[in-house]
């Protein structure tokens, strides 16, 4: 019974265990290569933000600052702070060592200090422009011995309550993405009119304490950045296109991962089951002669196309899913077959029993077996045709055996 013969293709369970460990290290290595790529591109930025903002400058206003006597202002004070942190960042290194996971976690840290970098640049230069008018005032006070500037040189000397809390929402948030309209909003609460000293320093106090509980309930921040390299990589195996509109949303990217994955477990499986065909068909004396990929939205069939006889091809196709065809098909010039020539594809059916017969037995080698088995009797109704044009057209490849194979393990 040599007609054509349908089944459904099995994994063994090490077999399967085995294509899945190979998958997580092929997608492992894709992650760790992305973020790699990530760090060393954030270390070329660091770099070059260095280089083109040096300090000399800040330098020179804060000795400046101690020469007319200001080093015990708020303004002097924050700024020597900020500068000391702002020079440890410029030996920062964003490192490029370990798994996803410890990469992952060195991802998130070189974002916080690139962020962190940049906003402190900003305060510096704020801070400079204050500590410029102080070193003025101070200079007005001891030449002119001014009771408005000296007014306006204690006021700028002292550290009460509200300069603490602001120093410390600057803390807190200077390697934060948002950490602009943090500072603003607590600069307008400072400045404002509207509200006395004692509701100032409710309000930072509130603002200060919500900062904290956000960051200490910020592990979702590591897991999404973790989702997403598993998502691009996933992506890059596929040949897919990320979408962008999934990227930052923690639930989006999880269902993304898990369904992308699934897929990619169906294709390693179903690449494996084409080779593992190719291979066999290979041992049992078969010459590859043409391939194509048909593909649907459902569905994506390796078809091959092997010499059998002057009359015929044998097609032997096969999908992710493990469904399987083995079909004698004649050949012909137009794609059109006569009488006799159908006559002639259908002995060819027969001839071909017994190769079917050592394919099968041949599949436990590659840990594989066929189950809901339909097969057809030799038949002229069943005899098909594929165009010799066609089969020229298709891609002309030896049968290979994949990296995954190794049978005799």
């Amino acid at each position: 019974m040599s007609g054509p013969k349908y089944g459904q293709i099995l994994l063994g369970k090490i077999r399967r265990m085995k294509l899945m460990k190979e998958l997580d290290i092929a997608l492992e290595k894709r992650e760790c290569n992305a973020l790699v790529n990530k760090q060393n591109a954030l270390q070329h930025k660091f770099d070059k933000f260095f280089s083109e903002h040096p300090t000399d400058e800040i330098r020179e206003i804060l000795k400046e600052a101690k020469k007319t006597g200001c080093e015990k202002s708020s303004q002097y004070r924050m700024l020597s702070k900020h500068l000391l942190r702002y020079e440890r960042l410029s030996s920062f290194v964003c490192n490029t060592e370990g798994d996803s996971k410890a990469l992952t976690s060195e991802r998130r840290n070189s974002v916080e200090r690139y962020f962190e970098m940049g906003n402190l640049w900003h305060i510096m230069r704020e801070e400079y422009d204050s500590l410029m008018s102080v070193i003025e005032n101070r200079k007005n006070y001891n030449a002119e011995k001014s009771t408005v500037d000296n007014t306006a040189f204690e006021a700028v000397l002292s550290s009460d309550k509200i300069d603490d809390l602001y120093e410390k929402i600057i803390e807190e948030t200077v390697s934060d993405k948002n950490f602009s309209e943090i500072k603003a909003f607590a600069k307008s609460v400072i400045s404002s009119i509207k509200y006395d000293e004692e509701t100032k320093e409710r309000i930072l106090k509130e603002r200060l304490n919500g900062i904290i509980l956000e960051r200490n309930s910020s592990d979702n921040i590591e897991e999404i950045e973790s989702l997403t390299a598993k998502y691009e990589a996933l992506c890059e195996y596929l040949s897919k296109d990320v979408n962008s509109s999934v990227l930052g949303n923690i639930h989006a990217l999880r269902d993304e991962v898990n369904a992308l994955y699934a897929e990619a477990e169906q294709r390693t499986m179903g690449e494996y089951i084409t080779d593992s065909m190719r291979d066999i068909m290979e041992r049992i004396g078969y010459d590859i002669i043409g391939s194509n990929t048909v593909s649907t939205p459902k569905h994506t069939t390796q078809k091959d196309y092997y010499e059998f006889s002057e009359s015929s091809v044998i097609n032997v196709s096969s999908n992710e899913e493990g469904s399987v065809l083995f079909e004698v098909l004649g050949k012909s010039e137009s794609g059109e077959i006569s009488p006799a020539e159908k006559r002639a594809v259908k002995d060819d059916m027969d001839k071909f029993c017994p190769d079917y017969d050592k394919v099968k037995a041949l599949l436990s080698e590659y840990d594989l077996s066929v189950t809901d088995e339909r097969t057809c009797e030799a038949d002229e109704r069943y005899v098909r045709a594929v165009s010799e044009e066609f089969l020229s057209k298709t891609e002309k490849r030896r049968a290979k055996k994949s990296r995954r194979m190794t049978y005799d393990e």
